[in-house]
């Protein structure tokens, strides 16, 4: 089967996408993949010199997790305002005299995060000051691409350790109708019953938006309304959002939202929202079953990506290509990707696993076995899951995938009492 396989599946825009690539041998996915920061950086740009810094902006734009907003004039009081917008990093570009330069620092440095200062023939008198204000790096225009990029990654990782943030699980379809909903709402549920902490679930599919449906909710808020009130959304507004279901809280989509809004709704602040969410859940679950997308790509840089499929050999097609993506396109390191063969039988199919594992270059791979009745009355009946399996197959499955995600601690581990911990540790 291993030849015919390949022949039907191969194609010239994705042959090279196989267990044995090499992304660094390709010059173009090098330099996207180095501009992917570790952590979301939100930086104010203070161009205090009031002269065009096109070049400036023009690599800014170039990074994937760094957003920006530029001014020409800051006060140390608007910096300190409770209004003031939360950035983790000024930018500030330096005017030639003294005095300007002098009053530029201080401003900045009233926001109280990291300054890397953007300027060149620098007074002696600013750098002094710079020093005592504790300015994290300084870049030259002259060496723009290659120091700013050092001195982001720099600030990047330091913000990232600070941070205690949650895991993500991304999950997608590798083609329409895999069922990437279907998973993505199972482990959602099956990690918010082992009483760990709370759990995220984020719908992003915005021309549909079924998770509330499948798990049997009725929100009153969504994912829109969040991006467009983003600035506001403090941890006890979110939560306060959230459609609940015990420990799992949803941010649903509502059908047809973008497309009926009255305004553009700015879908790459979603990144925001989700940095939101790491920071004030345990564990992060995204349905982005519609796919990579010009808006998500910054959500997929910071998670494990599920990328759901079936045994067939228009979806191998279809996953191949979606890998060539995430790895040759958007610098996705291909080690965070994983395959989960949905609706799997093992004896149905001239396909094996083996098959699939080659073609697609992907050696992570989990199966869920086919159901199609338990998961129709999922998904029809609005039931999740946990309330309607009980040792089926499928729920063991998916609880193998949610234990390799979300791991349980040790203290959850060696807990053998009830029903669900039972049926869970069968499963794993």
């Amino acid at each position: 089967m291993d030849k015919p396989l390949e022949l039907l599946v191969s194609n010239e825009t994705a042959r090279d996408t196989n267990k044995n690539i090499n992304v660094d041998s390709h010059p173009a996915v090098k330099t996207l993949a180095n501009r992917i920061l570790p952590y979301p950086v939100h930086a104010l740009l203070i161009n205090s010199c009031h002269k065009s810094i096109a070049d400036i902006e023009l690599n800014l734009n170039s990074y994937l997790n760094l957003s920006w907003e530029g001014i020409e004039t800051v006060n140390s009081f608007a910096a300190s305002s409770t209004n003031a917008r939360p950035y983790n990093l000024v930018l500030l570009v330096l005017p030639n005299d003294e005095a300007s330069a002098v009053q530029a620092l201080k401003s900045a440095a009233a926001y109280g995060v990291d300054i890397i200062i953007l300027g060149q023939n620098t007074p002696q008198g600013v750098l002094r000051l710079a020093f005592q204000q504790g300015v994290s790096d300084f870049v030259s225009p002259q060496e723009l691409a290659a120091e700013l990029l050092q001195s982001l990654e720099k600030i990047a990782h330091k913000l990232a350790d600070k941070a205690d943030l949650a895991p993500v699980l991304a999950v997608v379809n590798a083609k329409g109708g895999s069922g990437a909903s279907f998973i993505a709402a199972s482990i959602a549920m099956i990690t918010s019953i082992r009483d760990e902490g709370e759990v995220s679930l984020l719908d992003t599919d915005l021309l549909q938006g079924t998770l509330a449906h499948m798990l049997g909710l009725e929100p009153h808020y969504f994912i829109t309304d969040a991006i467009q009130e983003l600035d506001s959304l403090d941890e006890m507004a979110l939560k306060g959002a959230m459609t609940n279901l015990g420990h799992l809280h949803l941010l649903a989509a509502e059908p047809f939202a973008v497309l009926n809004a009255s305004e553009p709704i700015e879908l790459r602040n979603t990144n925001e929202l989700l940095l939101k969410c790491r920071q004030y859940y345990q564990q992060v679950v995204i349905d982005l079953s519609r796919g990579p997308e010009i808006w998500n790509v910054d959500m997929l840089t910071n998670a494990n990506i599920l990328l759901v499929m079936q045994q067939n050999v228009m979806s191998i097609r279809e996953a191949k290509a979606v890998v060539n993506q995430l790895v040759r396109f958007m610098g996705i390191d291909i080690e965070r990707i994983h395959l989960l063969i949905n609706r799997y039988q093992k004896t149905s199919s001239g396909i094996s696993l083996k098959d699939i594992r080659e073609t697609t270059g992907i050696e992570s791979h989990f199966v869920v076995a086919n159901d199609f009745k338990l998961a129709s009355q999922c998904t029809d009946l609005g039931s999740p899951i946990t309330e309607v399996a009980n040792r089926e197959q499928i729920l063991k499955d998916l609880s193998q995938v949610t234990e390799h995600f979300f791991p349980r601690s040790k203290q959850a581990v060696g807990r053998s009492q009830g029903f669900w911990n039972r049926i869970l540790r069968k499963g794993l």
